[in-house]
Formats: structure tokens, sequence, C-alpha cells
């Protein structure tokens, strides 16, 4: 595969031309190590349906539960819609997708079908280099914590569940190890984590602030992506946040989602 960066170290565009519809397996294999190393990539001008894109999400891996659809939408794509009607979006503030899972997911795969004039981009962070350009005693202390993963009410529509108390809570490490790079993430979000488990109320709190405000200000480590119809993007939630722009009202933005089953998290050097 043939791609640009989209920064020095961060997220990568394929060439024009491109279609996922006509990989080998081989190929998909690439693509899912190249999203491992560089956490985002991008695909322009795709000729997929919503057959197709489920189709090639199967070929990733197994898939996460989808909520059921009243609509002729195939079971295993997530609607991802915005319109006059909206006050808000899914996907607003930054965080990993459900996280609040036991098994958390590995990439998500986001295509659009239709996009405002202007805005609706997405952006997003890179959480090796989260954790990377935090200091060497700051990295020391994450690695011996663990954080309560909860689910939110913005997640209810995408799980089926009636009620949030039929959703699962889960710890997990502050920091994980990614599979297939062997490198290390920091894996907080405000989107779903309630507590550090080790610490006070006053401490956690202080601490995820900090945390939080490292990802949203360290611009260094993000990138946006500025959507067209056909596009698709692929992200490794294992070691990427995202945040979508709610930008656009009253405008129009829809797209579809499959999300790819990884793993429990893990940290593989605790020292």
């Amino acid at each position: 595969m043939k791609y640009t960066n989209i920064t020095p170290s961060f997220g990568v565009e394929l060439t024009a031309g491109t279609q996922l519809a006509e990989f080998t397996d081989d190929q998909v294999t690439a693509l899912k190590q190249l999203a491992a190393e560089r956490g985002i990539v991008v695909v322009r001008e795709q000729k997929m349906d919503m057959k197709g894109q489920a189709e090639f999400g199967h070929r990733l891996g197994a898939l996460m539960n989808a909520p059921v659809n009243k609509t002729d939408t195939p079971e295993e794509l997530i609607v991802i819609r915005a319109g006059p009607k909206s006050k808000a979006v899914a996907g607003q503030g930054w965080h990993s997708d459900v996280s609040s899972e036991a098994v958390t997911p590995g990439l998500s795969m986001l295509r659009m079908e239709v996009v405002p004039p202007s805005g609706g981009d997405t952006l997003f962070a890179d959480m090796y280099q989260a954790f990377e350009t935090l200091s060497p005693s700051m990295q020391t202390f994450l690695r011996q914590l663990h954080a309560l993963h909860e689910p939110r009410g913005h997640y209810l529509y995408q799980s089926g569940a009636k009620k949030l108390e039929e959703l699962p809570s889960t710890v997990h490490p502050v920091v994980r190890t990614h599979p297939l790079t062997g490198r290390n993430a920091l894996y907080v979000n405000a989107g779903f984590v309630a507590k550090i488990v080790e610490l006070n109320s006053r401490e956690s709190e202080t601490l995820l602030a900090m945390l939080y405000d490292h990802v949203a200000y360290s611009v260094s480590i993000q990138c946006r992506v500025q959507w067209a119809p056909n596009t698709v993007v692929f992200w490794d939630n294992r070691v990427v946040q995202h945040h979508a722009a709610f930008d656009y009202h009253p405008e129009v933005r829809l797209g579809f989602r499959v999300t790819v089953v990884g793993e429990a998290p893990c940290l593989a050097d605790v020292n």
C-alpha cells in the first residue's frame, strides 16, 4: 500500500485510486498493522455501499454487537446521523469507543455518505504520543494505576440496552500495550472513565483532569480529518481517541460505522 503521512508521526492517507473492495487478505492484514502503527488510515472515493462495508468489516475480524436497526441497514452497522433537529451528536468530546467493555474495541471503520458543505470534521489524538510525552516519573506512576470505565447515557443507543444498569463497568489499566506494536499508550478518556481505582476522589479528579487536558491541548499529537462523501476512515481504539466536531447545524451528516472486537487491555511491562 502506498500512502502519505497526515502528520510526521500520526495518521496516513492511502493514495488515490485505492479501493478497499479489491484488497487481498494480505492487504487487509497490512492495513490492520498500518492502523496499529500510525493510529488512523484515511481512504477516499470508495465504491462501497452498506453491504460492502459490512462484508469488509468481517474481513477485519469479529465485529462488536450493534443495536437493532429499525431500517434496512445491515445489522453490523451503527448509523451515525445528525440533522436539523439534532442538539448534539454521537462522538462529541475526546473518547475511545466503548471502553467500558471488558473486551474493548480494536479497529473502527467509519464511512461517510452525506457531509455538510463545511464543518463536521473528526479530530484524532495519538495515545502513544500522549503517554510518551509525559515525564518518565509520570509514566512510571501511571503504569501502576487502573481506571474504572463506566457506560454513559450516550452509549445506550449503541448497545441495545434499555437501562445503564444493564451495561458493564470494567477496570482497565491506565496504560495499555498494543499487541501488534508492543508500544504503550495512555488509556483513559472523559467519555467513560469514572475514577482512578488506587486514588482517593480528589487525587483521581486532579490526575484525570491533567491527563484530559494533556490530550485536548497537545496539538502536536493530533490530526484532523475533513470528510467527503465516500471517504472511509479506520482508527485503532486501543491507541487513538477521537472527537466529532458538531459545527454544521442544521446541515445533515450521515455515516455508518463497524467496530472490530479487540481484546482485554493489558500492560506488558509493569516495572
